[in-house]
């Protein structure tokens, strides 16, 4: 029996712990993002996913599960692409939106019903589950048996990244993936897991096949990575040149096991469930052309008419991960390194081919989207980070003898880089440019909605809400507003009516011939970036 001495000894060896580190990791990405919880919704991919999130809960909770399609429509928000003429009624398929698994907005839709109808509740879930993922990273490189210094340092490599720290948040990350790659890496080492084991990873696996497309995508090469774990290790029991001769009936029973059963039930299941709410709201037609459409080089948006070479798409994605501290200069310099020491370390290199594979799917095979979308860069974070911790285990292992005595500072010294970046991340243009500014524009629409007696008449008799050039994909105008947004431009102006309102963006007023200089005097509410102003000068 322990003494209370040894029991103490026990606690602080625990707390002591890596995880003790990471869980702080964890909590000190929450206490960054934290504040942004009430961000306004804008301009931005925040805006624009949480936008339509928001959307979809609210519809859910208010039209039924039935009606709303278990939370894919977007009332009253209007998909551009069905280019339905203003003050119609636009047919089912233009306001529903049901390309992704469902997961992460089933999340929105309960902390909605639980929390009530704000930026916060439709944040909230995302904000954990991107916490989360710092987490579910340390799991993979310790499931795999590196040590708590590089695996420490792979973490902040990754949460220190101008990606994370925007895009993790939206839950444009890994983290389902992750939490499955660390199961199966588990699972792969034990003969006989428990039924607990077991069924938390059928579920770990369903929740990953509802989660992202690229969690979708991992399962192909999970299952093999544990079917292919597994028979080594029986082999390496058993006479492998006996087994190798059994036959292949033999060979796929000794590869197979209870684990890869539970795992791929929860798969199938949650690509089941998958599957029948993606075609609950969308004609499986319509899924196939956004597929056939993503995968091309031809892009046609409201603000870019283009055709891209190969070349011009490399350079272009080489730019996102440079731009605003989205990636630093020092990681972008370790990538290839990177790579190649998480391939080589046996160790790392069933996870690395996971995550990397799924990352480059995303980006080279789905081109067209990748032009388009910064955010679809993000996997190539996860790769990154675990080739990182290869490349510090291999710089570890050969700091042997008296040079042994270097690990510690030079690990530290790592830590601190990451943590120097963070600070600029934080602090500098990344968060401003993608966050700050495009959030000007809902502050605008609250600052309508909430404060502005004039701008509260104006917009009780308005049916359309009008943006002008620079402004994207805007589910957050309908979001606050409740009415459906069009962009307005000269094809436009026959059908704006003077009790209609205008979001406009400052910096292309110039560019706007066709909107009187007079029309933006008395706005019905103002920011440094956007402007709210009646349609009344512009209505014919």
């Amino acid at each position: 029996m322990l003494n209370s001495a040894q029991l103490n000894s026990a606690r602080l060896d625990r707390l002591r712990s890596g995880w003790t580190v990471v869980f702080l990791i964890c909590i000190g990405v929450l206490l960054l993002w934290t504040p942004d919880l009430n961000l306004p919704l804008g301009n931005s991919d925040d805006g624009r996913i949480f936008g339509r999130a928001g959307i979809q809960a609210r519809n859910f909770w208010e039209l039924g599960p039935v009606e709303s399609r278990l939370g894919a429509r977007t009332d009253p928000f209007i998909r551009a692409e069905f280019n339905i003429p203003p003050r119609t009624m636009p047919p089912p398929e233009a306001v529903t939106y049901a390309h992704h698994p469902p997961l992460k907005q089933f999340l929105t839709i309960g902390a909605v019903g639980v929390l009530g109808d704000s930026p916060s509740a439709v944040r909230v879930a995302d904000f954990l589950l991107g916490a989360a993922t710092a987490a579910f990273l340390a799991a993979v490189l310790r499931a795999v048996g590196l040590a708590w210094g590089p695996t420490l340092l792979a973490v902040l490599a990754m949460v220190t990244t101008g990606f994370f720290y925007v895009y993790g948040r939206m839950g444009i990350s890994t983290s389902m993936l992750l939490a499955l790659t660390a199961a199966v890496a588990k699972l792969r080492q034990v003969e006989r897991p428990s039924r607990w084991a077991l069924a938390g990873a059928g579920a770990l696996a369903a929740l990953t096949a509802m989660h992202s497309w690229i969690a979708v995508a991992s399962l192909g090469l999970l299952l093999p990575w544990l079917f292919v774990g597994t028979l080594r290790r029986r082999l390496d029991l058993a006479d492998g040149r006996r087994a190798h001769q059994a036959g292949v009936a033999a060979w796929l029973r000794r590869g197979w096991s209870p684990a890869l059963t539970a795992v791929g039930a929860g798969a199938l299941l949650g690509g089941l469930l998958t599957a029948g709410w993606l075609l609950n709201a969308t004609d499986i037609s319509e899924l196939s052309e956004r597929v056939a459409f993503r995968t091309g080089n031809d892009v046609a948006t409201a603000a870019e008419q283009a055709q891209f070479t190969f070349g011009e798409f490399l350079r272009r994605q080489w730019s996102f991960a440079g731009h605003e501290l989205l990636t630093s200069w020092w990681l972008r310099l370790l990538f290839v390194p990177a790579l190649i020491a998480g391939l080589a370390d046996r160790r790392t290199r069933g996870p690395m081919v996971v995550t990397l594979a799924v990352a480059a799917s995303l980006t080279f095979a789905l081109q067209q989207g990748a032009w388009i979308h910064r955010l679809w860069n993000v996997p190539w974070v996860v790769p990154t980070s675990i080739g990182i911790a290869a490349l510090a285990d291999a710089v570890r292992r050969l700091l042997r003898g008296r040079a042994a005595a270097l690990r510690t500072p030079l690990g530290t010294a790592a830590a601190a880089v990451t943590l120097v970046t963070l600070a600029f991340v934080v602090t500098g243009g990344t968060r401003d440019f993608y966050l700050g500014r495009p959030a000007d524009a809902g502050a605008v629409l609250e600052q309508a909605r909430d404060a502005s007696p004039a701008a509260d008449a104006a917009l009780a008799d308005a049916e359309i809400v009008w943006f002008t050039s620079g402004i994207y994909t805007p589910r957050w105008i309908s979001y606050y507003l409740d009415l459906p947004a069009l962009l307005l431009d000269e094809s436009s102006l026959s059908h704006v009516a003077a009790t209609d309102v205008i979001l406009v963006r400052n910096d292309r007023v110039p560019d706007l011939d066709f909107l009187p200089a007079t029309s933006m005097a008395a706005p019905l509410a103002a920011g440094d970036e956007y402007t709210l102003i009646s349609a009344a000068a512009l209505a014919r």
